[in-house]
């Protein structure tokens, strides 16, 4: 029999190894990230606790990293069903081989860049609290799912010969494009400065030097674009004089309310009847354009219908407890 020294390691082993699986016991799991619970399956695919909380953001126009813990049931609903309908698009998409290329993606950041000052982009979403390589992969999931929902609706909307054919005989009068004029007018404050203006352009300076020849401090000639117009837009003195004018041409200085206003003819178009050919692109894009909105809902509302969905609605009532 050993004495009793030799028993004490062993008590101590006994007693360490007893506490460290009490302590083990005692001590609750890490908490989950909201990235690997799942709330609802849609034909397989998951949507996550993470993107549920950024959808709701992102429809308050709140920055994802915001609390989305007020979000009353019918609110986090109503994210959810988006959610449902992107997966079904997006699945329905990979199916017909559509995708996005990284250069689209740039042209899209250049296209909301362009709405900025250097270095304003990056700024904004600093400030929303995003970050430029998380806002982009969004971006990139928007532009996928907009093509594969316009790929869906391409291929279940069309327009028939007949149909093409019917519009143009409809609308054939209001097809039939009269002569028209592109003119540019400036006002001068003294007919001198006005005559003077109009031989300088005759003789071949542009209009836009003409105007800062005779500018001096804050006064300036005012320049004015009517865009394209008739002879029925135009006064009848003003649009029989302009109408013989050529490309380039300027109308005599016509004195009106105290100011002088010379004419410059930009661009001139003919009078013109479009045939059913030339006219037959326009109306069938028309055409389409509602009816793929048209095909696109009640495709995607059939296949809702019949999908796989699984809600896990325990989650949904402990993410909007306290939510109206």
């Amino acid at each position: 029999m050993p004495s009793f020294p030799a028993r004490v390691p062993f008590r101590l082993a006994l007693a360490a190894a007893l506490a460290a699986l009490l302590f083990s016991c005692s001590r609750e799991p890490a908490p989950r990230s909201d990235a690997d619970v799942v709330v609802a399956e849609v034909n397989g695919a998951r949507i996550t606790l993470k993107e549920l909380k950024n959808e709701i953001a992102a429809r308050r126009g709140l920055a994802p990293s915001l609390s989305t813990k007020s979000a009353g049931r019918g609110e986090a609903q109503e994210a959810l069903r988006l959610l449902i309908d992107r997966a079904i698009v997006l699945s329905e998409g990979e199916r017909l081989g559509v995708s996005v290329s990284g250069s689209e993606v740039e042209k899209e950041i250049e296209r909301f860049r362009a709405d900025f000052p250097p270095g304003g982009l990056e700024k904004a979403l600093l400030q929303t609290g995003r970050d430029m390589e998380t806002w982009r992969a969004g971006l990139a999931r928007s532009l996928l799912y907009r093509k594969a929902a316009a790929a869906i609706a391409e291929s279940r909307a069309s327009v028939s010969r007949e149909e093409v054919e019917e519009i143009f005989r409809r609308r054939s009068k209001e097809l039939s494009r009269p002569e028209r004029i592109r003119v540019r007018q400036f006002l001068f404050d003294s007919e001198g400065s006005a005559r003077d203006a109009r031989r300088r352009i005759q003789e071949g300076e542009s209009p836009d030097k003409v105007v800062e020849r005779f500018s001096a401090g804050d006064v300036r000639p005012t320049a004015a674009d009517l865009g394209d117009v008739t002879r029925e837009d135009l006064p009848e003195e003003i649009a029989a004089e302009l109408f013989l004018l050529k490309e380039g041409g300027v109308s005599g200085v016509a004195p009106r309310e105290g100011s002088f206003s010379l004419f410059v003819v930009v661009r001139r178009e003919p009078a013109r009847t479009l045939t059913l050919a030339a006219a037959a692109p326009e109306i069938r894009e028309e055409l389409l354009r509602g009816r793929r909105e048209e095909a696109f809902r009640a495709w995607l509302r059939a296949q809702v219908g019949k999908a796989d969905i699984r809600v896990q609605e325990s989650l949904l009532d402990q993410m909007t407890e306290g939510g109206k």
